[in-house]
C-alpha cells in the first residue's frame, strides 16, 4: 500500500486499540530492580561533602564518602554508607549547572533487602538549574518505557542535600534514579557493549520507534556510530542484530531547559531540534510506526497529565508540542519534507549497497 493512500479505517481502529491494549500491560520482558518496580515518590537524604564535590567540577571527580537515608511510611528510616562522586560532560561544568549529576556506589552486603538490593552503582540526576527540567526529563524516561522494554527505567526522589563539611542542608529538591545499564540488558536477555557500530547493524524495528521518539521530543542530541547518549545492547541470541537505548534526554524541546539555548537565539530555536535522524525506511515501515505512534499518543498524554509536579502551563505547553508530531505524520507534504527528504541512507556512512 502506498503511504499515501488512505489506511482502511477499520484496520487502523483495530490496531490502535491493540497498541494501546499492549502499551499499558506491565513490561515483563525480565526481572525488574526493587527500586524500579513503584512510582512512589520516596523521601531521602544525601549527606556527603558537597563542597569538595562541587569543587573537583573542573578537574577530575573523585568518589567521596556519603550517607543516604531513606524513609517510608510506618517503618525506621533505613541508612546506607555510600560513595559519592559528581559526574557528567555538559551538566558536570558549573558554568552550566549549578549543581552536578552524580554517582552514588552502595555497600553490596548493606543494601540486601532495601530499595537498592542488588545495586552497585547509579546515576543520580540532579537539578541542574530549574527542579521541574528534571521532572521532564523523568516523564520522557516514563514515555519511553512505553515504547520499549529497551529502555532505561526511573525512579523519582525527593532528596535533602547536605554537605557534611559545611555541617548544613543545601537544599531540598527532587532527582531521580537511572537503571544501572547493565541491569537492563539482563533483563532483556542481553549484554550492554561498547561496540562500534552504525544504523544499518541495528536491529530495524528498534532504531525506527527510537528515531521517531527522538524527534517526537526534539532531541538531536544523539549519535549511534559514536554511541553519543546512547548504549548498544547485543541479544545473547548472537542469531539477532544489535539494538540502542537511549539516555540523557535533557536538550530536547520537550524539556525546554534554559542551559540548552544558546545567549542570543529566539525562541524559534526550538523548532529546530525536531530533526528526524533516522534511516530511510519503506512506505509500509513508516505507516507501520506512524499507526504504533497513534496508538501510544493516548498513553504518552495520560503521562503527561498525571505529572503534577509539572506546572499546568507548562504541562499544556508539552501536550500542544506533542500534538505537532502528531500534525506532520497527517500531512503527505510535511512526511516527504520532514523524513524522506532528511533519512539518511547507506551512502551517509560509505556503506556500499
Amino acid at each position: 500500500m502506498n503511504l499515501y493512500k488512505t489506511i482502511n479505517l477499520k484496520f487502523l481502529n483495530i490496531s490502535i486499540l491493540s497498541l494501546l491494549f499492549l502499551s499499558i500491560m506491565p513490561l515483563q520482558a525480565g526481572k525488574v530492580d526493587t527500586l524500579f518496580v513503584s512510582d512512589e515518590i520516596i523521601k531521602m537524604e544525601l549527606r556527603s561533602d558537597f563542597s569538595a564535590i562541587q569543587d573537583e567540577r573542573n578537574d577530575t571527580p573523585q568518589y567521596h564518602k556519603g550517607e543516604l537515608i531513606y524513609f517510608t511510611s510506618g517503618s525506621e528510616p533505613v541508612k546506607l554508607s555510600v560513595k559519592v562522586m559528581a559526574r557528567g560532560n555538559f551538566r558536570l561544568k558549573p558554568v552550566n549547572c549549578g549543581f552536578p549529576p552524580l554517582f552514588l556506589n552502595f555497600r553490596k552486603n548493606e543494601v540486601k533487602n532495601t530499595i537498592f538490593a542488588d545495586q552497585d552503582r547509579l546515576k543520580l540526576v540532579t537539578p541542574c538549574q530549574n527542579e521541574e527540567d528534571v521532572i521532564d526529563e523523568y516523564t520522557i524516561y516514563k514515555m519511553y518505557n512505553q515504547v520499549t522494554d529497551l529502555s532505561l527505567k526511573v525512579r523519582l526522589v525527593n532528596i535533602v542535600y547536605f554537605d557534611t563539611n559545611l555541617n548544613k542542608k543545601l537544599f531540598e529538591k527532587h532527582s531521580f534514579f537511572i537503571e544501572d545499564k547493565d541491569h537492563a540488558a539482563e533483563r532483556n536477555d542481553a549484554i550492554e557493549k561498547d561496540m562500534v557500530v552504525t544504523p544499518f547493524d541495528l536491529n530495524r524495528d528498534n532504531l525506527i520507534k527510537l528515531a521517531f521518539f527522538q524527534y517526537i521530543i526534539g532531541n538531536k542530541d544523539w549519535y549511534i556510530s559514536s554511541r553519543k547518549n546512547i548504549t548498544i545492547m547485543l541479544p545473547k541470541d548472537q542469531s539477532q542484530a544489535p539494538s540502542a537505548v537511549p539516555f540523557d534526554f535533557d536538550f530536547s524541546a520537550l524539556v525546554n531547559a534554559s542551559y540548552t539555548k544558546p545567549h542570543g537565539i529566539p525562541e524559534e530555536f526550538l523548532a529546530k531540534r525536531r530533526i528526524y535522524k533516522g534511516i530511510c525506511y519503506s512506505d509500509s515501515e513508516l505507516e507501520d510506526v506512524f499507526i504504533f505512534y497513534k496508538g501510544l499518543k493516548p498513553v504518552f498524554e495520560s503521562i503527561i497529565k498525571s505529572q503534577k509536579l509539572i506546572s499546568a502551563y507548562n504541562r499544556r505547553q508539552i501536550l500542544s508540542y506533542l500534538d505537532s508530531f502528531y500534525e506532520v505524520i497527517e500531512d503527505r507534504d510535511l512526511i516527504k519534507k520532514e523524513f524522506l527528504e532528511a533519512c539518511e541512507t547507506r551512502a551517509t556512512y560509505n556503506i556500499s549497497d
